[in-house]
């Protein structure tokens, strides 16, 4: 009985744990585009508790380059903790949260965060003296109200024409920006130049360079993105990521963002209202500290709620000071369900 890191070989049981604990399938790869395939950290961080040859328990970290201070360091994002729940009970969670702490300073990770459910944040504060940062905001603003409002109450799709005319009393005309705007399906080495030059927008912020957004976004297994860039002067300015889904209604998603300055952020909200015109509504969740939080509010997006903790933990203890909120910039984009 004991914890170790994963071995090659280790994919069928971790596939079957996985199944047996969040009740979904995941396809094989899937799993290998998020462990294996990051340009820049190929080596898989899992860690398993392993009893008589079966895997019982798991915890794994999604590897990430961040600017931490303006200097690249390692991070990690805890995802996909599991214990078999027939193996409960034997204090598995325990020795894979003790592990993590070790061997993720082994490796020289300097800092670990994550978006723990309510129980597994419980035990993560518990076993490893983590902090609770905050809850993400999630912010929302309502494109088609009757739209959205018919996906509870059917009765009132027979009204969904007067969200045209609710479209047009709320809309604002729009300063025409000085941008040029291109769709962008592959991303160049303009956005390693625009990841430097953005990097004090926040302490802690990952590279978002080519190699991070092609794979993070255009090579998913599963989610279909678009980018949508502005540039002056032939620069690269900024861009943003969206997303839809369909469902009960048409939830269109600011999955990632990043810009050179304020008027940039700005015409970026713009062009991604666009994009997601058909949208029922637009949501999207940032730190109060954060430009896109301030822009979004301005901009008619509501405070819906904030149902996500956030958690960190310093592996180094030069980055204590990094328990603290407002010294991030996260998106969507940084979690692994998005």
């Amino acid at each position: 009985m004991a914890v170790r890191r994963y071995q090659p070989g280790d994919e069928s049981q971790i596939q079957t744990l996985f199944q047996k604990t969040f009740h979904q399938e995941r396809p094989l790869h899937a799993w290998e585009w998020k462990f294996k395939q990051n340009p820049e950290h190929k080596e898989p961080f899992i860690l398993v508790f392993e009893e008589n040859g079966k895997i019982l328990g798991h915890i794994s970290l999604w590897l990430m380059s961040a600017y931490i201070k303006g200097c690249i360091e390692t991070i990690g994002v805890r995802v996909d903790t599991m214990v078999d729940p027939d193996a409960r009970g034997k204090g598995i969670y325990k020795h894979l949260n003790d592990a993590l702490i070790e061997e993720g300073r082994k490796a020289g990770i300097t800092y670990l965060y994550g978006f723990p459910a309510p129980k597994a944040k419980e035990l993560f504060l518990r076993y490893t003296g983590a902090t609770h940062l905050t809850d993400m905001p999630r912010w929302m603003y309502v494109q088609k109200p009757v739209s959205l409002l018919s996906s509870k109450l059917s009765p009132l799709k027979v009204l969904k024409p007067l969200d045209r005319v609710y479209g047009k009393i709320r809309q604002t005309k729009k300063t025409p920006h000085a941008y040029e705007v291109k769709r962008i399906t592959h991303c160049d080495p303009a956005f390693d130049e625009l990841a430097d030059k953005t990097k004090h927008t926040a302490d802690g912020l990952v590279v978002r360079n080519a190699a991070y957004l092609n794979w993070r976004f255009f090579d998913h297994p599963s989610h279909t993105y678009k980018m949508t860039a502005l540039y002056k002067q032939g620069d690269l300015q900024g861009y943003v990521i969206t997303h839809e889904k369909e469902g009960r209604f048409r939830n269109g998603m600011i999955v990632d963002w990043l810009a050179v300055d304020d008027d940039a952020w700005q015409a970026l909200l713009d062009e991604a209202l666009v994009v997601l015109s058909e949208a029922d509504v637009v949501q999207s969740w940032a730190l109060p500290s954060m430009m896109p939080a301030h822009l979004m509010k301005q901009n008619g997006f509501v405070h819906k709620d904030s149902p996500m903790p956030l958690v960190g933990k310093e592996i180094d203890p030069e980055n204590t000071d990094m328990n603290d909120p407002d010294k991030w910039f996260l998106t969507p984009g940084d979690v692994d369900s998005y």
